[in-house]
């Protein structure tokens, strides 16, 4: 989630009540994270009789209702700045935020054989390495469906898009496309071949979203949809740093009911303690994932009821999977991907 500077200025009222309660600094930390918020570094500046406190919040709108929230009581001023760390800054300093793609070849017949061809090195190796074991639950939810469709999951670590394409059914595997931020991984002048915009559209059939949000951000995935293919779309947007399932924006919900297409929820589990957002490293370790049964959306659903609906349906399969994972050996129904 994004950076986020906080600024908390107390008035007389306020420090006196807090120099009696000092119990009221722990209150607050649990107010802040009432409002998804997370809190990285706190500290009491005591020269002006303020606080500092660097927080997570899932988006600009987040960070708002955050600064609403604390100066609702009237003894606080709070002063909230976006912010980066030094590193992405440089870095952007030098770096073109020119976008390439998408690449309307990506599926053509040529491109679906050479990735076809080149799964194995691009995406099998990772999951065989790496999921000990795989267990992938409900792809009887798919039985005789073909689609098309938009699939949509928990977006925790740089391996989610690795165990969501072994956990589809073959036949989706051939027939979707997966969107990806535009200015994360479809950059003019990536360094590296595996990192070349065309390429990753090549091995792992990508698209690029452009962020904001909306219709207008997915305006080639319609194009895709017209043409017969599935699409797999991360709703949160961005990966997760504390494991809470974040805000859904609204997009799959605005091209779900345009298109007349229904939704299929997969919950992934055990991913973030692999490979969470901010390493550079991976671990392995155990994995289980499920395939809920695909949502159709009535006419007259608004953008807000298809997104709640979708919400609740993924909070549904968490509580379903972590269940499982409970269970004896002996009563589960297992299927494990790895080598299948």
């Amino acid at each position: 989630m994004p950076l986020y500077v906080m600024l908390s200025h107390p008035n007389a009222e306020a420090l006196h009540y807090l120099s009696k309660n000092p119990d009221r600094l722990d209150e607050v930390r649990r107010e802040i994270e009432a409002v998804d918020a997370k809190i990285i570094h706190r500290y009491a500046l005591p020269g002006n009789l303020s606080f500092f406190t660097v927080v997570e919040a899932p988006n600009n709108l987040g960070a708002f209702r955050l600064g609403v929230e604390r100066q609702s009581s009237g003894r606080v001023h709070t002063d909230i700045f976006p912010a980066i760390d030094i590193d992405l800054f440089s870095r952007l300093l030098t770096q073109t935020t020119e976008t390439v793609g998408p690449f309307r070849w990506q599926n053509s017949w040529w491109a679906q054989i050479a990735r076809r061809l080149l799964r194995y090195d691009s995406i099998t190796r990772m999951v065989y390495q790496y999921c000990k074991p795989l267990v992938i639950e409900g792809r009887e939810n798919l039985k005789g469906f073909k689609g098309p469709a938009i699939f949509i999951s928990n977006h925790s670590s740089h391996m989610d898009f690795f165990v969501l394409f072994h956990t589809l059914p073959e036949y989706f595997r051939l027939h979707t496309a997966w969107g990806g931020a535009a200015d994360r991984w479809f950059l003019k002048g990536r360094k590296g071949i595996k990192k070349q915009p065309w390429y990753m559209t090549l091995t792992l059939n990508t698209f690029p979203i452009q962020r904001g949000g909306g219709r207008a951000a997915l305006s080639y995935a319609e194009e895709l949809i017209d043409k017969g293919w599935s699409l797999v779309i991360f709703p949160e947007g961005t990966r997760t740093t504390t494991g809470k399932l974040g805000q859904f924006r609204h997009g799959v919900s605005i091209m779900a009911l345009a298109k007349n297409l229904p939704v299929v929820p997969v919950w992934m589990e055990g991913l973030r303690e692999l490979r969470p957002k901010g390493s550079t490293e991976t671990k392995s370790g155990p994995v289980r994932t499920r395939i809920g049964a695909p949502i159709y959306f009535p006419p007259d659903t608004t953008v807000a009821e298809a997104t709640h609906t979708m919400r609740k349906a993924m909070e549904q399969l968490r509580e379903d999977v972590r269940a499982a994972k409970r269970e004896p050996s002996s009563a589960r129904r297992e299927l494990v991907a790895v080598g299948d």
